[in-house]
Parts: C-alpha cells; sequence; structure tokens
C-alpha cells in the first residue's frame, strides 16, 4: 500500500483541495470557494464565486485521454447545436479543454477539467411525468447522435455483436460466481449477440450515446430533464441507453406506466430504436456485463454494497433471459 493510500480522508482531501487550486489557476479561478464532492472514479469539487458555479473533475491517474476528450468533443457538439442541457467543458486560458497534473503528495498525473454546473435535483423513485422528460432528453441525445462524428483519430471502438463478453474472461468470471451461475451469465451472450444483430448497425439504430442514462445521472429543472457524468460515452446501439434507464425501475409496480410515458416522450421526438419488450431485456443484460467487468477488475468495489447488488441482480436477469427465450 502507498503511503496516500495510507492517509486519513481529511489528509488526502487536503492534497487534492491543494491540486484544484492549482488546476483552478488556469482558469483564473484560484480564489474561487470549493467544496469537496466526494470520490468514486475521479475526485469532484463544486467551484463557486459570485459570477457563477461550475463542477471540476480531477480524474484518477492513467485514464484514457482519447476517451476524454470523445466525451468533451461531444459536450461540446451539443451544448453547440442543441437546446439539451449538459456540463458545459470549460476551456482554459491556454486553450485545452484538460489538462494533465501532477503535485508532490499525490501519485501520478491526473487530467483535469472543469465544466459548467447543471442544475436541477435528483430523483429517487422519479414519477411518471419525469420518465416521460427522460424519454424526451434520449430521444434528443440520439437524434443528435444520428448526424454527430468524431475526428478520424477519436473514432471509437464499436460495441457490437463479436465482442459481446470480451471485457468479461469466462475464468475472471469464476472467480467469483459458482460455477453454475457463471455459466448462466455466459449462455446470455448468444441472446444477446441475436438481439443486436436483429436491431442492425445504421444511423437510425446505432450511434454515439451516454452509455450510463439513469435517474441517478439526469437532474430535473422545472420539469425538463437534463443529463450529468458523460463519462461512458461510446458507440453502441440507442436502445442500450433505454435498458440503462430501465434497469433501476424492474420492481416498480408502476414499471407498466413508467414505460408508456417514456416511450410517448421518446417518440415525440424521434421513433423508438427497439421493441421495448423484446429488445430491452437482453440489452440491461449487456448491460451488466459491463458492470461486472468493472466491478471484478476493481478490487475496492468487490466488497462495496452497490457492487454486490449488481453481480447478484446479474445471475437473476440472466435467469430470467434464458428461461424466457
Amino acid at each position: 500500500m502507498s503511503s496516500f493510500d495510507e492517509l486519513s480522508d481529511v489528509e488526502r482531501i487536503e492534497r487534492f483541495e491543494r491540486l484544484a487550486r492549482k488546476v483552478l489557476a488556469t482558469y483564473g479561478l484560484e480564489e474561487a470557494e470549493l467544496r469537496y464532492l466526494g470520490q468514486s472514479s475521479n475526485v469532484m469539487f463544486r467551484v463557486q464565486t459570485d459570477e457563477g458555479r461550475w463542477a471540476l473533475r480531477i480524474c484518477d491517474p492513467g485514464r484514457d485521454h482519447q476517451i476524454l476528450r470523445r466525451e468533451l468533443l461531444w459536450l461540446v457538439a451539443l451544448c453547440r447545436d442543441t437546446d439539451i442541457v449538459v456540463p458545459e467543458p470549460v476551456i482554459m486560458r491556454s486553450g485545452d479543454l484538460f489538462r494533465s497534473v501532477s503535485m508532490p503528495g499525490l501519485p501520478g498525473f491526473r487530467a483535469c477539467m472543469l465544466f459548467r454546473w447543471v442544475k436541477g435535483q435528483f430523483e429517487e423513485e422519479p414519477t411518471v411525468g419525469q420518465l416521460e422528460a427522460m424519454g424526451v432528453l434520449a430521444a434528443k441525445l440520439h437524434k443528435h447522435a444520428e448526424t454527430f462524428c468524431f475526428p478520424d483519430e477519436l473514432e471509437p471502438v464499436r460495441v457490437s455483436p463479436e465482442t459481446v463478453g470480451d471485457n468479461i474472461p469466462a475464468a475472471l468470471l469464476r472467480t467469483h460466481y459458482a460455477q453454475h451461475d457463471a455459466q448462466s451469465i455466459l449462455d446470455t451472450i448468444p441472446l444477446i449477440q441475436q438481439t443486436m444483430l436483429s436491431l442492425g448497425p445504421g444511423p437510425d439504430v446505432c450511434g454515439v450515446i451516454h452509455g450510463d442514462l439513469h435517474h441517478r445521472n439526469v437532474p430535473f429543472h422545472e420539469g425538463v430533464a437534463r443529463a450529468i457524468d458523460f463519462e461512458c460515452v461510446q458507440w453502441n446501439l440507442y436502445a442500450y441507453d433505454i435498458a440503462t434507464t430501465f434497469s433501476y425501475f424492474s420492481g416498480r409496480s408502476d414499471f407498466e406506466a413508467l414505460k408508456t410515458a417514456y416511450v410517448a416522450g421518446y417518440s415525440a421526438i424521434r421513433p423508438l430504436p427497439c421493441s421495448f419488450d423484446e429488445h430491452i431485456p437482453p440489452l440491461d443484460m449487456l448491460r451488466s456485463f459491463a458492470l461486472i467487468a468493472l466491478i471484478l477488475r476493481t478490487p475496492r468495489l468487490r466488497t462495496d454494497e452497490w457492487a454486490s447488488g449488481v453481480l447478484e441482480s446479474a445471475v437473476r436477469k440472466a435467469n430470467r433471459l434464458l428461461e424466457a427465450r
């Protein structure tokens, strides 16, 4: 364990605050008020002055800069081309969208970036009306994605039927799951592939997506759904975003009403890119693969309560999918 990992929470936060001050100087905001918001894969601070409020993200060392550039370029394009409210990247005095920064007492170089603050309230139990607003939001994102292209050098790897399951080697899966549970998860791969093949690769069904578009990343302001946390930007089926949204609502008694409202909101902007009942369950399982891979490759997450719930629910989802085939 490194000496940094042995520090108390207070000491670690103090070091991150010093790094934040160093970064904010590149924006002319070194005197701003700072509030620590927490740490997951990033350290986040709220930055405030009399002129405005921003969110500062300090990434963990080793973050892929190409992935960060894709995220930031799409956000810039969304702010320029649409009325969707998303975190707008702030350009540094140097003209850069982000910069890798180091500091004595903190291991590694960390990519840092500043975003304009997105106003809104999060709802742990969104209403039917809010699901309709989430449908509108997703459809607007997907409509923009129909014509959006990254520069050739930033073109992302496309999630395709051939890549399903590549992120979780069977041997790694079996280090956590009982043999029969691991096999159930692996047995869903052909069903996911079949779903993806049936939807096809056209721009009406595939493109750049948010990748993590659930209600905890969607603040509501005056009845309008907004989106934050674009770190999982990827090229995938638009229906994957829809599956992500509904992966949190399967146990709700008003699920059908939520679905109807969401579809109505989405369809007001563009046609639904899938058959909800046929295609969403397999794509929900595809999302489970991504989450399982993240958890099993991140030792500190394996004992987390959220992670344990994800790993357990993946088995239930796999069994339901296999029973319904």
